[in-house]
């Protein structure tokens, strides 16, 4: 195998690997009618309340707009709430509703149940996976950055 070859065989490894886990994480949205994304926004509500619109974007990893349609999406099904600051009115804070908790207590609960198999991993191949997966990180990060420096 050549060097092009054994690049795209890891590539195409994590990708598959990703579509795993997203068809896992879509299907579990979908019994609650939700998407992948909204249940993003669920998770990082739950681990920043009170978190503003601008936050949760780069939180999320989304732009500015998409998210306000998101999160409004989500005002209307009564799984988030939106407040506004008042010291400054223009600011909003965002929080789970009681019905988006228990929703999500839910989510996470059958997520655990889904990605308990995993577990099955021996000891030895998690502690491996840990390792290559932080290589691989920092050799992408590191290219990155010299690209950004360019």
């Amino acid at each position: 195998m050549n060097e092009q070859q054994r690049i795209h065989q890891i590539f195409k490894s994590y990708r598959e690997v990703n579509h795993a886990f997203y068809h896992v994480l879509a299907k579990t949205a979908q019994i609650h009618g939700l998407t992948r994304v909204q249940l993003i926004v669920l998770r990082a509500l739950t681990d920043h309340p009170d978190i503003g619109l601008s936050e949760l974007s780069e939180c999320i990893q989304l732009g500015r707009s998409t998210t306000s349609g998101i999160v409004e999406r989500m005002v209307k099904a009564g799984l988030v709430t939106r407040q506004r600051l008042h010291a400054d009115r223009r600011s909003l804070s965002l929080n789970l509703s009681e019905k988006g908790a228990v929703i999500w207590q839910q989510v996470k609960a059958e997520h655990l149940v889904n990605m308990t198999p995993l577990l099955a991993l021996s000891e030895e191949d998690q502690q491996q996976l840990f390792r290559i997966n932080e290589q691989i990180i920092h050799i992408l990060q590191r290219v990155r950055d010299d690209n950004d420096h360019e």
